[in-house]
């Protein structure tokens, strides 16, 4: 499959009005695909920010509901082709620990169900988003795709870590059994546009531009010293399709090579918005890994492209808040 051949094509993408599936929608839209958008919740508004054509449909569904799910695949006239599973539930630390159970079914029976539609219906490329948090190494190289549950499964009390963990074991049993090509992007921080930005937002990101912008102060847990990296995220939905369409591996990292500490990040942030820094650290908090650096070879030889930087992406970031903050604002 070339980038060329998403055209007409049809693809399933769960999660169609969530911060990662709204620019996979877009992005397949503007590859002239048919584009079935699932979702369950529009409370972001994201679907009046997606372009208005005949080759989007929009379907409100539970992802839970198998045979709901089902009469999507059997009401789509030209058949699925594809299907980009974008759909989780994410949530902070705190409540991922307290509600491990709930957490885990709401993000494994939907990708369970997404895999038996797409056997069953004859689709054979099917993308789980998955998550770099399955690597549980304590190697302080980069963690290659290798260094995942081959090599050990660690319990934890992580319901989000622990779906995604199975996630990626159906995924290379459905391989095996069905054939079916099952590609599992592993992801590391991604922000941009469309990001929750409300008060209590889960990624470190957004959550430390929306208190920014209101002056207020920035909370760090820990010392700061913590590193990870970013991608911006049309550059990651760039890096999945073309992961589809190259079809020369399964499991890929996704993310830069560019790290950055919290404390860097944090300052980065004020700096790109034009605020002081309002910085504090919060020692008693837990800080997770240390730190979380992805082997990034295979992405390499995928992609024809150079992410852009994270100076660059959160500025762009920062300009798109910016201005639907304006656009918010009551008139008169």
């Amino acid at each position: 499959m070339s980038a060329r051949a998403w055209a007409d094509r049809t693809v399933v993408v769960t999660g169609g009005t969530g911060f990662i599936g709204s620019h996979v929608v877009e992005e397949l839209l503007a590859r002239q695909a048919h584009v079935i958008c699932l979702y369950r919740t529009d409370d972001r508004h994201r679907l009046a920010q997606l372009p208005v054509t005949k080759r989007l449909l929009s379907v409100r569904v539970d992802l839970c509901d198998e045979t709901a799910l089902r009469r999507v695949f059997d009401g789509a006239e030209r058949g699925v082709d594809t299907v980009v599973h974008c759909a989780a539930m994410w949530g902070r630390a705190g409540f991922r620990y307290d509600h491990p159970a709930t957490v885990f079914e709401a993000n494994f029976r939907p990708a369970a169900n997404v895999l038996k539609c797409a056997r069953d219906h004859g689709t054979s490329d099917v993308v789980l988003l998955g998550s770099g948090e399955v690597y549980r190494s304590s190697a302080t190289r980069p963690l290659k795709e290798e260094d995942d549950f081959r090599t050990g499964v660690r319990y934890a009390t992580d319901g989000y870590y622990l779906a995604k963990l199975y996630e990626e074991m159906l995924a290379d049993t459905y391989r095996h059994e069905h054939g079916m090509n099952v590609f599992r992007p592993r992801l590391t921080g991604v922000y941009g546009p469309r990001d929750n930005f409300a008060p209590g937002a889960d990624r470190v990101i957004p959550a430390m531009l929306a208190r920014a912008a209101a002056d207020q102060e920035i909370v760090i847990w820990g010392d700061g010293s913590q590193t990870r990296t970013y991608m911006f995220v049309t550059d990651l939905v760039h890096a999945v399709l073309r992961m589809v369409e190259k079809n020369t591996h399964h499991t890929v990292n996704m993310g830069t090579s560019e790290t950055v500490s919290m404390r860097q990040l944090a300052h980065l942030v004020c700096a790109v918005l034009g605020k002081p820094d309002r910085i504090t650290f919060d020692r008693e908090k837990p800080t997770g890994r240390s730190s979380r650096t992805l082997d990034l070879t295979r992405l390499g030889g995928i992609i024809d492209f150079r992410p852009r930087g994270l100076r660059e992406g959160l500025e762009q970031t920062a300009d798109w808040y910016r201005k639907r903050r304006i656009s918010a604002r009551p008139s008169g």
